[in-house]
């Protein structure tokens, strides 16, 4: 018994001895200003009043404060890691409007070979939001939720250069309660994701495909009730084809094309979604640059379409043009200036002004802070 103890301890001190542990904590803080944040149509027409941007649209100076840590062990052929992210937004115009999140996340590797490996993870994250998003259409979704998470998989070569990530998942997702509704939803599926790599000059191009086919599956009822009053059964497949094309050792611009298919159970709510995405990526040794724009287009397959004289023979159809900019430059070893723009404008042939839900918005912010590192 001594001695199998004493191997047991011996084998936990060679592995102490033997991991390797990085550890890391950013800070970063920045002020800027959103515009629109609850993403509600600019003028809607109810019980005999017309209603506009004045009355409707909300918008405020804010103070972003976020954390990111994160922790990581390897030994042998293992490798752990574990982050925890917690930020808010702090609407200093509509205080009661400001809001926290938290995200954290478990990770775990297991590499067989140099080329495959066994992953899985557990996530964890909760929105403290108060509020309606203005974006819903078929369900009252609350801004307010929280998120539980887990997936399982494989990384491995398909062909020489080629990098291969399959993995199942499940997420079962509780927005808070709004008034006496409340909503949740159950979901599963496969998210892959293939990545086929060859140089040119010594710059290495990428080409692939990102995707997944999942099930959710949703219940509506009264918060005040056991019983399920309503359902909602949808599959999605999307799938996501890129190509990243180095200009130089520092730039790189990747276009991409987007196919997005949800399907109803009941013939109703579904929709294709498609369009063409550019996004840029530079590094150097002090400054690092994100941006991106998209132009996408839905089509519902059974929703009218409405104006204010009622439906106008044509089926729902919204188009998205996003852009997002993110950049940071080091002034320091461990501190950096950072800037941030986002925005999205939602366009769609549905005008009737008696309704809020399906309508078009706009959407956008910019701040710019700082960011530390530890």
């Amino acid at each position: 018994m001594r001695t199998i103890k004493f191997t047991l301890i011996a084998m936990l001190f060679s592995i102490t001895l033997t991991a390797q542990v990085k550890q890391g904590l950013e800070v970063e803080t920045q002020s800027g200003y959103e515009y629109n944040y609850f993403k509600s149509p600019t003028e809607v027409h109810q019980n005999g009043v017309i209603y506009t941007e004045k009355d409707l649209v909300e918008s405020s100076i804010y103070q972003d404060i976020m954390l990111d840590y994160d922790y990581r062990k390897k030994w042998g052929e293992n490798r752990i890691r574990f982050s925890i992210a917690p930020s808010s937004r702090v609407f200093y115009q509509n205080l009661d409007d400001s809001y926290w999140s938290l995200l954290a996340r478990a990770k775990y590797d297991y590499s067989f070979t140099k080329t495959t490996k066994l992953l899985a993870q557990m996530s964890f994250k909760r929105m403290n939001r108060q509020g309606l998003d203005g974006a819903q259409d078929l369900l009252i979704n609350p801004l307010g939720y929280t998120n539980y998470g887990v997936k399982s998989g494989l990384e491995f070569e398909l062909a020489e250069n080629n990098e291969t990530t399959v993995m199942a998942f499940y997420n079962f997702k509780n927005f808070d309660e709004y008034g006496v509704r409340d909503l949740q939803f159950n979901e599963f599926g496969i998210q892959f994701r293939t990545q086929q790599e060859f140089k040119v000059n010594d710059l290495k191009h990428k080409y692939g495909l990102v995707g997944y086919i999942k099930k959710r599956t949703y219940d509506t009822f009264n918060a005040s009730e056991t019983t399920s009053d309503g359902e909602r059964n949808w599959g999605y497949i999307k799938m996501n084809a890129f190509y990243k094309y180095p200009v130089s050792k520092t730039l790189e611009v990747k276009p991409s094309f987007v196919y997005y298919v949800r399907s109803d159970k009941n013939d109703y709510s579904g929709f294709k979604q498609f369009g063409p995405a550019i996004a840029l990526k530079f590094d150097n040794k002090k400054t690092k640059i994100r941006s991106g724009l998209s132009y996408l287009t839905r089509n519902y397959a059974s929703i009218a379409a409405k104006d204010n004289n009622g439906p106008t023979g044509e089926k729902i159809q919204y188009n998205y043009l996003d852009i997002t900019f993110d950049a940071e430059h080091q002034i320091e070893e461990n501190l950096s200036i950072t800037a941030t723009v986002y925005s999205r404008v939602r366009n769609t042939n549905y005008t009737d002004l008696d309704a809020r839900s399906f309508r078009g918005y706009r959407n956008q912010y910019i701040g710019i802070g700082v960011k530390w590192e530890f």
